[in-house]
């Protein structure tokens, strides 16, 4: 059985607190404040992880050979030294708009990189073998890192973008505030309304575990045969759990544990036909998601239609919405 809890894991964890706050991320455990020391320390060990890309940003040439972290030059300590096959580069970090190039001049290299939001003037961007380059820049590398193989290197990318965030040294990443999904079958209509309940297939790389509200869809199929219900996104509620599952025994655990053995006794008939439905066929191994709904409120009276969220008149495609734009589709 695999069942992704992830949710249930965040809501068990204890609180770690520091000086009174909650420490929220790995190298936030080490301070409050933000510090460059840390920064450029977090950032070497990701380096050293995932050199050629951050080469590639840098401006370095050939390919790394070491990383050396504070290492002392001729005069002061340089915060990143990197020698290549091809020479020596030198990163310097500021978390605020000081321009670290006076500082960084001091350094014998071949390049070197300037981490700051200081901008730079027309006869800075000119110089030969110094790239300057703001936390941004750095954030967009760290989101496609997200991506590696490597737990390590994802794990790091992350933790090393939260903080960032946190510090309001980046833009906070565009949070998913609507799943959007067409319901026109009576089945997966009660289960929605009187169970609050969903499910669909799997999908992976999909941002719905990232979504944290649930707004159907509803066909004119369902709102022929079923009085009460109209055309459109007339329903939000609130998702509280996402669960993934291949069998129906997955998903009966799974409600067990999220809503007790008492809630599935009473509700079970309500979820039951989709055990035998063909539309819901559990013999081929595939995963569904499965979200976990507060009770649905009515928002929109009348519903927003789907001509006013997307191009065309067939099943809805725009998957993923902000309150933004229902609000501004139904006042069309």
């Amino acid at each position: 059985m695999q069942l992704n809890r992830y949710k249930d894991i965040k809501e068990e964890q204890i609180e770690l607190l520091r000086g009174g706050s909650i420490v929220s991320t790995l190298i936030g455990a080490f301070g409050s404040s933000i510090k460059e020391t840390r920064l450029t320390a977090l950032l070497g060990y990701l380096i050293a992880l995932e050199p050629e890309q951050f080469l590639a940003t840098f401006g370095f040439k050939g390919k790394a050979r070491s990383i050396l972290l504070e290492n002392r030059e001729d005069v002061g300590r340089s915060d990143i030294r990197i020698e290549t096959t091809s020479g020596v580069g030198i990163v310097e970090a500021k978390v605020g708009g000081v321009d670290p190039l006076g500082q960084s001049k001091q350094y014998k290299s071949n390049w070197t990189a300037l981490l700051t939001q200081h901008s730079p003037a027309h006869r800075q961007r000119g110089l030969r073998s110094v790239k300057y380059i703001n936390w941004q820049h750095i954030a967009n590398l760290l989101d496609k890192l997200l991506h590696s193989h490597s737990p390590k290197v994802r794990f790091i990318s992350q933790d090393l973008r939260n903080y960032l965030e946190e510090n309001g040294m980046i833009k906070k990443s565009e949070s998913v505030e609507i799943y959007a999904r067409e319901i026109n079958e009576p089945v997966t209509l009660a289960m929605f309304l009187k169970a609050h309940i969903y499910g669909c297939w799997y999908e992976s790389g999909s941002r719905l575990p990232k979504a944290q509200y649930f707004a159907p869809h509803f066909g004119q199929s369902i709102a022929y045969t079923h009085p009460g219900v109209h055309v459109g996104v007339s329903y939000i509620a609130r998702i509280e759990h996402v669960e993934v599952v291949e069998k129906w025994e997955d998903l009966v655990d799974a409600i067990i544990s999220i809503r007790g053995k008492h809630w599935w006794k009473s509700n079970s008939p309500i979820i039951d036909p989709i055990k035998t439905n063909p539309d819901w066929d559990w013999s081929g191994g595939k995963k569904r998601s499965f979200l976990f709904l507060s009770k649905p409120r009515l928002v929109f009276n009348p519903p927003v239609l789907k001509g006013n969220l997307q191009k065309g008149k067939g099943w809805l495609s725009k998957r993923f919405l902000s309150f933004d734009e229902l609000f501004k589709a139904w006042g069309c």
